[in-house]
């Protein structure tokens, strides 16, 4: 007898032969040799559906709707977008299938990917409300869930949310977001005036119970130490709005990132779902973006990404080859979007080319997204991941561990 899992299989198989031999193409963006962003006819593959962008693995839909966008879509912006993220996706899917032979990836149900989409996430209710601050510039993949109970959402798959873009400007920049390392002034004052600011609010709060109880202890008078603590927690204030004026040293006076349209990013985001069978997509660390960075340059080949893409793209790009050295700083969730986990990562890959990406896949199985930290975690996992993929473990240990002193470790 035959089962209407194996009837459902074969329709699907027999669909997908017929629209693969019908070779639909369409326009996408891709890099050419030199890293440039080109529009070609590419032929998408694996499409299920003559008229749709629904296939094998991905289907392309616009907000938070559930139909798959027409290959005759009347908006050619969406569907430029659509036709290629689909087509990214694929390549990093077939990446992520048989060059790292992942059996999560090949097992991987169909993800839907979410074009123009401003909700926040819920785990609870898969969508927060659209009036809870609208996103705009950015792109994340979401973990599979199941609604709260006694709420009427279905469950949902892992899924790939890409934002619209806004021109917005650079000083208008939270302190921490895609735009890695912009201002570092900003970056590095946001990062000391919490820490600062809690200590003088505990001092603040000591010398009040000082003064209420034991007054003769204060050896300088009360009121000349509250004003200190506020006037160090406003100096402070002032530093950080005035770094802000500083952009101009650092970024264009606007910014703008249509991620859907740089091929890197579409890398790695399908990366953050390839490593989830043990990097849950729960929180956003160095660690966590680095890797998914690493494996975005694994597929394209080139050491930078979001560069060269005026059109779409006025953020700061990533270089697998920035030079700079570690520091305690780098290990703070404001900086999970710089590029300093992505330059170590290339310079095992430099060292160790034909090994690194076995390499650095087997690190993620030591790895934790809410725990593990650059310096002992990620690197610890990668020297332990040495002894099963390294020619001579012992020799390449040492070689690694002389490129971790001299990128400041």
């Amino acid at each position: 007898m035959i089962s209407s899992k194996s009837i459902f299989t074969s329709i699907v198989l027999f669909l997908a032969v017929n629209t693969a031999n019908a070779q639909i193409t369409e326009t996408v963006l891709v890099r050419n040799k030199h890293f440039k962003p080109v529009f070609k006819q590419e032929v998408l593959e694996n499409l299920l559906s003559s008229s749709s962008f629904d296939g094998l693995y991905f289907k392309i839909v616009n907000g938070k709707s559930d139909e798959a966008i027409s290959l005759s879509e009347k908006d050619e912006a969406l569907k430029l977008k659509a036709a290629t993220t689909y087509y990214h996706l694929n390549l990093a899917r077939k990446f992520w299938a048989e060059e790292m032979k992942s059996e999560y990836v090949k097992a991987m149900p169909k993800v839907t990917v979410r074009l123009e989409i401003t909700n926040r996430f819920s785990e609870l209710g898969h969508f927060q409300h659209e009036s809870i601050e609208p996103q705009h510039n950015n792109a994340l993949s979401i973990p599979a869930g199941e609604p709260m109970e006694g709420v009427e959402i279905p469950a949902w798959g892992n899924e790939i949310w890409f934002r619209p873009v806004k021109k917005i400007l650079s000083k208008d920049l939270p302190a921490s977001g895609l735009d890695a390392e912009g201002n570092p002034l900003t970056k590095y004052l946001s990062m000391l005036s919490k820490p600062i600011q809690s200590t003088y609010v505990n001092r603040f709060i000591q010398v009040t119970f000082q003064n209420w109880f034991y007054p003769q202890s204060l050896q300088t008078p009360y009121q000349e130490l509250v004003m200190r603590q506020f006037a160090t927690i406003l100096g402070i204030q002032l530093l950080l709005e005035g770094s802000k004026h500083a952009n101009r040293l650092f970024l264009e006076k606007y910014y703008y990132l249509d991620t859907a349209m740089i091929p890197e990013i579409i890398y790695h985001e399908f990366s953050h779902v390839a490593l989830s069978d043990h990097l849950a997509l729960s929180l956003s660390t160095p660690m966590l973006e680095g890797m998914a960075d690493y494996f975005a340059t694994s597929i394209s080949g080139s050491p930078h990404i979001a560069s060269k893409i005026r059109k779409y793209s006025l953020s700061q790009p990533k270089d697998a080859k920035n030079k700079s050295p570690y520091n305690q700083i780098f290990e703070s969730n404001l900086f999970a979007n710089s590029d300093f986990v992505l330059s170590v990562l290339w310079l095992i890959k430099k060292e160790f080319p034909e090994q690194a990406d076995a390499l650095i896949y087997d690190a993620r199985t030591r790895l934790k997204t809410e725990t593990s930290d650059i310096r002992h975690d990620l690197i610890g996992s990668i020297m332990e991941s040495c002894w099963r993929f390294c020619r001579d473990p012992r020799r390449d240990r040492m070689r690694i561990r002389e490129i971790l002193e001299d990128k400041g470790f």
